[in-house]
């Protein structure tokens, strides 16, 4: 029973070593795989003029609006009632904010007639 023992203690000590340097090696290629910041500078490198990278913004993916995000936009600045127009939580569809929009913009864009000004009565001579 205890050579049994001491050779499972062997081979457990012999695995958990093999595991750990596994672990490490996988790391280190990682590491020298995926960045140049780890890698030491070579002679060859050292001796040539670092020139400095041009700093880019980070720029962020903005996805692009929907159709109703836009509609939605084209309301808000109306000054027509979008959100929670139906009640409950109900917002204005699509074909509702466009036909909202299109009535506004019909009865903005439709000439005012102008009233004829009204006219004194002139008294006559007799």
């Amino acid at each position: 029973m205890e050579s049994f023992l001491t050779q499972a203690t062997v081979v457990i000590e012999v695995l958990s070593a093999g595991y750990l340097a596994g672990s490490f090696a996988i790391y280190a290629h990682h590491r020298l795989q995926h960045t140049d910041k780890w890698r030491p500078q070579t002679s060859a490198s050292a001796t040539q003029s670092v020139s400095p990278k041009p700093t880019q913004e980070p720029t962020t993916a903005r996805r692009k609006s929907t159709p109703v995000e836009e509609l939605r936009k084209q309301c808000q600045q109306a000054g027509i009632k979008w959100r929670n127009a139906h009640g409950k939580n109900k917002h204005l569809k699509k074909a509702e904010m466009i036909e909202a929009l299109q009535q506004l913009r019909v009865t903005t864009m439709k000439p005012r007639i102008s009233q004829p000004k009204p006219t004194i009565p002139q008294k006559r001579a007799a």
